[in-house]
């Protein structure tokens, strides 16, 4: 409704100065007179428009706003109406607004100032002489208050007081009835709210349905009471209750949104470890609310915890104006929406952590399958090319007919490629699915992996275990594998070295892995920071261990090697139990 009074002003304004432009009878003066009225007028409707967008926007600007508008048209009948042209349309307009807003008891006091308008305006200008021009001005006063009459039915606070009206009339008892309204009223926002929630997994939806709702029922009306504030305030971090984010909020400023505030709330605390709703009129002193423009001026605070399970996740304020508005209704109604939208909120988030989780799992298939069309681009695709270029000599060789010894020596060398080719290929389908890790277990695994590399590369690599015979279930076995293996690839490509050792060793119910090379080494500190700008293929290693439960570190220095190591809890993967 403010929001609508704002928009219709500008042509109201219009359409005062276009009335005014057809009277003929108007002055250089009288122009003058009108524009400076319309001017302020203008002026006075830019602010209202600002705090509603800005949401500073109380119920007294909406009644100095109408009151306002009164003075302006009459102002304007005063100055340039005549009996020729009243400018009845001008004066309808703050009528109407005031009856829009407040029903009947506003818009009919607001055609009292408006008809001793007319009726100075028709003394001064000696207009009352003969019936009809008194017909004339009574007739211009009862439209005016029948347009006041009109709008106010239609307002709801007015057809409320009529169905009241009416209830007495009818012999029902009214307190059991308003009783009876009330409860099915908040069953049918509570199951509207069930249905919402169920049809969404969005939890920015889940929010700011339930604040809404909650605020309707608590207003027991079709609008949110203009002199409640509503906040949802989530923890930033699990366990941290001092640190809240505001995640929605109803009539608040735009600057409270998304706002974050610290300190320890007396009443927010209470709220989340009693687990219950609590009341609070002490607003100002809260170290909390008094940090939000929004709660400067209220006077009253129902709090309740957003709780699922042993889960909290934060708390749900609503705050009004009016001291001591909130009761045990209230609270125990704002429970039950709470009470909703925590599920709802738990299995939002749960079904965001999977859309997360398979848009991870996704991103590690698709960089597993260029790793892997890498390697074979630059290792066993090179070497069969090079097989079919020495088999294209040794057939020009034949055509030619060179010394055998020559085509020997030259299918020997191919021969000796094409092994070669088929150790890579072998190598790369051993990494891809180890079959004797799902068979004889890790430490199996390593060591066969250990005599491939000796083969393929010419790397000497020894494994050490201590204390570990398979306590961990086999996909925990292969995701060390993969980490292992990623490790030996970066010693491969970077380390130059020529000697690894992995060790595996069962500690403090701990299995800490290490691979240790002799190789160049390099500058660990600026690794973890290209690590963490994510060019690294070190941050796969750290995502597998996170996995785990584990923790992922790197130790090295130019010319020292260099030595990485995972810790994993037993446990967590443990096969026993």
């Amino acid at each position: 409704m403010d929001w609508l009074i704002a928009y219709l002003r500008w042509p109201w304004l219009a359409m005062t100065l276009a009335l005014v432009w057809l009277n003929p009878e108007a002055s250089p003066e009288t122009f003058l007179r009108v524009y400076i009225i319309a001017g302020l007028a203008a002026f006075h409707n830019v602010l209202q428009t600002a705090a509603l967008y800005f949401r500073f926007y109380q119920l007294w600007m909406r009644v100095a706003g109408i009151v306002l508008d009164l003075g302006v048209a009459g102002l304007i009948v005063l100055t340039a109406g005549s009996q020729a042209n009243p400018l009845l349309p001008v004066a309808v307009f703050p009528v109407l607004c005031a009856a829009l807003s407040f029903g009947l008891l506003g818009g009919l006091p607001a055609v009292v100032p408006m008809a001793l308008v007319y009726v100075g305006s028709a003394a001064i200008r000696q207009e009352l002489e003969g019936l009809p021009a008194l017909y004339t001005l009574i007739s211009h006063i009862a439209l005016l208050a029948a347009v006041a009459g009109v709008a106010g039915l239609v307002h709801p606070a007015s057809a409320k007081g009529v169905r009241k009206a009416r209830i007495p009339f009818l012999g029902a008892p009214s307190g059991e009835l308003e009783q009876l309204q009330r409860a099915y009223r908040h069953a049918t926002v509570v199951r509207e709210m069930a249905t919402t929630l169920s049809a969404t997994l969005s939890y920015e939806r889940v929010l700011r349905t339930m604040l809404e709702l909650s605020m309707i029922a608590i207003s027991e009306s079709d609008e949110i009471n203009p002199s409640l504030v509503g906040l949802v305030m989530l923890f930033e971090m699990e366990g941290n209750f001092e640190h809240l984010r505001v995640h929605a909020g109803r009539n608040i400023p735009r600057v409270d949104e998304n706002r974050t505030v610290s300190g320890n709330s007396e009443v927010i605390a209470q709220a989340v470890y009693s687990a219950e709703p609590r009341i609070t009129q002490e607003v100002a002193s809260d170290p909390v609310f008094s940090q939000l423009l929004c709660m400067r001026e209220a006077k009253s605070v129902l709090c309740v915890p957003l709780r699922a399970g042993l889960d909290t996740f934060g708390v749900v304020v609503l705050a009004s104006t009016i001291a001591d508005f909130f009761n045990a209704e209230h609270a125990e109604l704002l429970s039950t929406f709470c009470h909703q939208a925590s599920l709802a909120l738990k299995n939002a988030q749960l079904y965001q952590s999977l859309q997360l989780e398979q848009r991870r799992i996704l991103e590690k298939e698709a960089e597993e399958r260029h790793k892997l069309a890498r390697e074979l681009h630059d290792g066993p695709t090179q070497s069969i090319s090079a097989v079919a270029m020495r088999l294209n000599y040794v057939h020009m060789m034949i055509e030619k007919q060179q010394a055998p010894e020559k085509i020997k020596e030259e299918v020997a060398q191919i021969e000796e490629l094409a092994r070669k080719t088929t150790q890579e290929i072998r190598m790369m389908l051993f990494t891809l699915r180890p079959v004797i890790l799902e068979t004889r277990g890790l430490v199996a695994a390593l060591r066969q992996y250990a005599e491939r590399l000796h083969q393929t590369d010419g790397l000497n690599v020894r494994v050490e275990a201590q204390g570990y015979r398979g306590q961990l279930e086999k996909q925990a076995e292969g995701v060390i594998f993969s980490i292992v293996e990623e490790a030996i690839g970066n010693v491969k490509k970077h380390a130059q070295a020529r000697n690894v050792i992995i060790r595996l060793r069962v500690e403090d119910g701990l299995l800490r892995v290490e691979v240790q090379d002799d190789g160049v080494g390099f500058d660990a500190e600026a690794a973890r920071r290209r690590r963490e700008a994510g060019h690294m293929g070190l941050l796969n290693m750290e995502d597998r261990a996170e996995y785990l439960g584990g923790h992922f570190s790197i130790e090295s220095q130019p010319g020292a090697g260099t030595r990485v190591r995972v810790e994993i809890p037993l446990h967590r993967w443990s096969t026993v139990g």
